[in-house]
Order: C-alpha cells, then structure tokens, then sequence
C-alpha cells in the first residue's frame, strides 16, 4: 500500500534523472548529460572537496570542487490571517538547510570532522550545470557564507549531509542555445540583519 511504484522511483530524490533531455536534441542537446555521465550539480568548499572534473564555465574545478547527485533546499515565512481579513506577515524569515546527496569520497572524513567540531566555513557554493556545444556551462549559483555542517547519513556508497548558513545568494543564469549569456538574476539573503537584495545583470 505504501510502497514506490516502480513508473514513480524517477521521482525519488535518492535515484536522480541521468538521462539526456530529448527536448533539446538528444544527447548532443542543450542538458547537463551531453557529454556522458557529467554531474548536473557540483559543491565547492575550501579543504574539503576534491575531484578530476575539469573546466567548468572556463576555469579548473578540480581543486575544492566534487559532483553532487542531488540537493533540497528552501525556506518560509511566519505569517497570519486576521478575521478582519488582513494576511500579516511577523518578519521572522526561516531558512532552512541545505541537503546534499552525493557520492562517498574523500571529503566524507573531512565532512565529519567539521560538524564534530563545530567549525565554521567561509563559503560553501552549489552550481547547476548544462553543456552547450561541449561546454559545462553554469546556469544556477548558490553561495551560502559562514556555513556549518549539521548532520551526516551513509547509505551504501550515498551520503547525505546538511549545512547551515548566515548569508546566502541564488544567482539564475540564462544562456541562448549558442552559448550566448542572456543576463542573470538573482537574490540575497542575509539572516543576521533580514536584509534583502535583488540581483539582476
């Protein structure tokens, strides 16, 4: 009765899409798997993660950086409703933290050793990728500063971790199907102060 059928395991968060979107011409297309297995996310960290991937937007991502196989992330705001009518927001903004799902590596010791110690971390970064024309290009930036790792689960060779954060940015990046940059988008948030700011170019 409560088990996955198997036509919905595609939608579980623990088995994520390797598959090439059709939509944009097949495996030679305008999608993150153009080019074989390529991560559709990557995580950056300074001392912690490590990997051979190569160029990424034009710059080496091999130091500091490994492929992710998926993440959750989010956040809310306390709000009411009057009978008056009025829908009143309190000003107390909840962001909550990030997931990431990826393979077991080096970095899962490291990991470890950072959330029993309690130590902080300048900046922990998340990208989203696509190839265009046999380029990893970025087309999502998330940069979450003064980060700490909460939580950490193994299943099988899949770990799974948690990390807060003070400051964090969502930068969306749109490309034309030449590879031509659009213009991006974006928004910060800074959790110490509640202070907002978009972000467009």
């Amino acid at each position: 009765m409560f088990g996955m059928r198997s036509e919905d395991a595609r939608f579980s968060m623990f088995t994520p899409q390797l598959t090439a979107d059709k939509t944009h011409g097949g495996d030679e297309g305008n999608n993150a798997f153009g080019s074989g297995k390529t991560p559709q996310y990557v995580i950056t960290c300074k001392d912690v993660f490590n990997s051979t991937l190569g160029q990424i937007g034009g710059a080496d991502a091999s130091e500091d950086t490994a492929p992710c196989k998926s993440i959750k992330l989010g956040s809310g705001r306390l709000a009411t409703y009057k009978s008056s009518g009025q829908q009143v927001g309190d000003g107390q903004i909840i962001g909550s933290d990030i997931w990431v799902w990826m393979e077991y590596g080096s970095w899962s010791p490291i990991i470890q050793q950072y959330l029993y110690e309690g130590k902080k971390m300048d900046e922990i970064s998340i990208k989203r990728l696509i190839s265009i024309s046999g380029t990893l290009v970025v087309i999502q930036e998330i940069v979450c500063k003064v980060c700490m790792f909460k939580t950490y689960d193994q299943t099988g060779d899949t770990i799974a971790f948690s990390f807060c954060y003070v400051n964090y940015t969502d930068m969306s990046k749109a490309y034309s199907h030449d590879g031509t940059a659009l213009g991006t988008i974006g928004v910060e948030i800074d959790y110490g102060t509640v202070g907002v700011k978009p972000i467009s170019g």
